[in-house]
């Protein structure tokens, strides 16, 4: 920025001399001499003033923006440059606006943080509880005057212990997950029946405990650039979600379908619903709605589900009905996106 100050200064003062001296070598005339001399000489006066009065201006306006600036990271509100149809004052109201942004990302991240570190911190005390349990009653077993009845009763303490810290492992495995970052995908043209023959037989087991029906309606030519083990990951939680939620005999109906740009699975339920004024915070990290707070789990399905979709291009929709049941449309792109 020196090194051009002086450029122009030093281009400024030879113009003036090089006018000078054409001005001297004309033939002899006084007044016309008189007369280019002046009109040179107030030429280069003026666009030195310009340039010196110019650069006071910027300097001056530097040093204004970096005092606001410094003071809107200090959390000072400009009140004196508020309404103002000034350059300054509009540089000023889009700083502040970019600092609201920011300081509102700052206070989520570090909210999600302290949940995230006391999710952990109460996964892994909660996970020596049962291990301990398991410990016992297998040292029990090392009794020889056990009745097959207290036997009997040990293994489903045993399988009780041993189902709740599979639940716990999960929990921990999915929290692992909450970033995009940990996400890899690997993306190819795939049978959308064998992603969902995936995500099905694992949830069966918990199905079947609940006497809940699954069905599935897919062609299997239906063919969908997308990551397998992710997707099915994604369609997982939304079919655990929505067999946790349905009561017993229930129905979970999976049907796939093929439109102009994204092929949509539909997975409708027969559960309680979903209240019209939280289906826009289902998707939410650690969501939990009140009336849930005694069924398992922390919140982290459909946030990870919604994360794995909308990484290939795609997106969730829901519908539901209180007491009527749920419908989740998963659409992913028919063709490659990313």
């Amino acid at each position: 920025m020196k090194l051009w100050k002086y450029i122009l200064i030093i281009l400024n003062i030879l113009l003036l001399f090089s006018g000078m001296h054409m001005v001297l070598t004309l033939p002899e005339n006084t007044m016309i001499k008189c007369m280019l001399i002046c009109t040179i000489l107030s030429l280069g006066l003026i666009n030195l003033g310009h340039y010196f009065y110019f650069r006071r201006r910027f300097i001056c306006f530097s040093n204004e923006m970096c005092q606001n600036t410094e003071k809107i990271l200090h959390g000072h509100s400009i009140k004196d440059q508020q309404n103002k149809e000034t350059l300054t004052s509009k540089m000023v109201m889009e700083l502040e606006k970019v600092e609201d942004i920011v300081s509102f990302q700052l206070r989520e991240n570090k909210r999600e943080k302290r949940e995230l570190q006391k999710m952990i911190s109460e996964l892994t005390h909660q996970i020596k509880t049962p291990a301990s349990n398991i410990q016992m009653y297998c040292e029990m077993f090392s009794d020889p005057d056990i009745s097959s009845a207290e036997a009997k009763q040990f293994v489903s303490i045993i399988q009780q212990q041993l189902g709740k810290l599979l639940f716990l492992l999960d929990v921990l495995v999915k929290s692992s997950r909450l970033e995009k970052d940990m996400i890899s995908l690997q993306m190819e043209n795939s049978r959308m029946i064998e992603t969902l023959s995936i995500a099905v037989n694992n949830v069966m087991p918990k199905a079947e405990h609940k006497k809940i029906e699954i069905s599935v309606s897919c062609k299997s030519a239906i063919q969908v650039y997308h990551d397998m083990k992710w997707t099915a990951e994604a369609i997982e939680n939304i079919l655990d979600n929505a067999i946790k939620y349905t009561s017993e005999n229930g129905k979970v109906l999976i049907s796939v379908e093929v439109g102009e740009m994204y092929t949509i699975i539909n997975v409708k339920d027969t559960g309680k619903g979903i209240e019209a004024a939280h289906i826009n915070d289902i998707f939410k990290r650690f969501y939990r709605e009140k009336s849930s707070s005694k069924d398992e789990g922390l919140g982290l399905g459909l946030y990870l589900a919604r994360n794995i979709i909308s990484l290939q291009g795609g997106y969730i929709s829901v519908h539901s009905s209180l007491g009527k049941g749920s419908s989740f449309s998963v659409c992913l792109p028919n063709r490659a996106t990313l």
